[in-house]
Order: structure tokens, then C-alpha cells, then sequence
């Protein structure tokens, strides 16, 4: 294993466990991640097309067990899953330094210190990581949540794609690249 699970209680009191995210998680995995989507205009990924299997779980759980510069993270209560945090580290030698991290969570545990507490633990996993330097995200511009959080955190943005997301026919926003240098 290579995170110890971490318990905080959030803002609202209730108490949460941070731990890595195992295959046998894979079926609770995948229906928290489809609820989030679901709840949500601020993924690339769309409700419609995200559809993959149990396997296919197991096996995307897996490279990041595999993976030396790679972290899947849970968020859970009472034992159910309430969101993730993926840092998904470059394969090639050059961008082998870097990672690239992704978060959803269910809509009622939004706002509460969760989102907070996820990066702060894959942060730290990150600094103690002997090939990670830098931790690197994508986020609409619209989201004005997520990019104060990652601002609070010490990420900072790095550049932007004007009019590249395509919300719906005629409306778009910019997709923000922000980066943390933890080395």
C-alpha cells in the first residue's frame, strides 16, 4: 500500500476516511463516479458517454496501483465511497515528473472541506514521491469553486484555451491549466 488512510471530520462534523482505492471498490467506485457526473456540468466527460465496466474498473484501479507516480484516492463514510482524487503520473521519461490530478464528488458533500482535504493528502503523497516535481490540472473557467480552492491550495494558473470547452450549442468557456511545483 502506499498511502496510509487519513481520517478527518469535515466542516459539517462528520467524520471521513482518505484511503487508497482498491479493485474490490470498483462496482461502489463506478456508481459514485457516474452520480457525480450526473450532478455536474463542470467534467469533460459527459453522463452519456461514460459507460465502461466493472473489468474495466478493476483494471484503471490497478495502474494505479502499478504506477510509482500514480495515486487513486477515495473519500468514504460509514464505509460508502463519496468521491476520488486521481494523480495520474506521466509514462514517458521526459514528463515522468509530472502528474496530473482529477477529483469529483458527490454534490451533497460539496463545499464542506472535502475537496480541501483530498488535494492536501495527494500533495503530501506527492512530496514524499522521489520521481514527482510537479502536479498539474485542467479546469473550466466557470468553475469558480474549483479554481479557488486550487488557488487556496498553491496551485497557480499556468494558462488558458479560450472557448475551448463547448457547453452546449453557442456557449463555451476557456479550460484553465493551473500547476504546483512540490519539488
Amino acid at each position: 500500500m502506499k498511502f496510509q488512510p487519513v481520517s478527518r471530520r469535515l466542516k459539517n462534523g462528520e467524520l471521513v476516511i482518505i484511503r487508497e482505492c482498491q479493485p474490490q471498490d470498483a462496482e461502489e467506485f463506478l456508481q459514485t463516479a457516474k452520480t457525480y457526473i450526473m450532478d455536474s456540468k463542470e467534467f469533460l466527460i459527459t453522463e452519456e458517454s461514460f459507460n465502461p465496466t466493472i473489468d474495466h474498473e478493476v483494471k484503471y484501479i490497478r495502474t494505479f496501483m502499478e504506477s510509482e507516480n500514480s495515486l487513486l484516492l477515495i473519500a468514504t463514510h460509514n464505509d460508502k465511497i463519496l468521491g476520488n482524487l486521481d494523480l495520474r503520473g506521466g509514462q514517458r521519461t521526459k514528463v515522468r515528473h509530472t502528474a496530473v490530478i482529477g477529483m469529483g464528488m458527490l454534490k451533497e458533500w460539496r463545499d464542506i472541506g472535502l475537496g480541501t482535504l483530498l488535494m492536501e493528502c495527494v500533495i503530501n503523497w506527492a512530496r514524499e514521491n522521489p520521481v514527482l516535481e510537479i502536479l498539474w490540472l485542467q479546469v473550466f473557467a466557470s468553475n469558480v469553486a474549483g479554481i479557488s480552492l486550487y488557488k487556496k491550495i498553491g496551485f497557480e494558473i499556468s494558462g488558458r484555451q479560450t472557448n475551448f470547452i463547448k457547453i452546449q450549442d453557442d456557449i463555451y468557456t476557456d479550460n484553465i491549466t493551473m500547476d504546483l511545483k512540490v519539488k
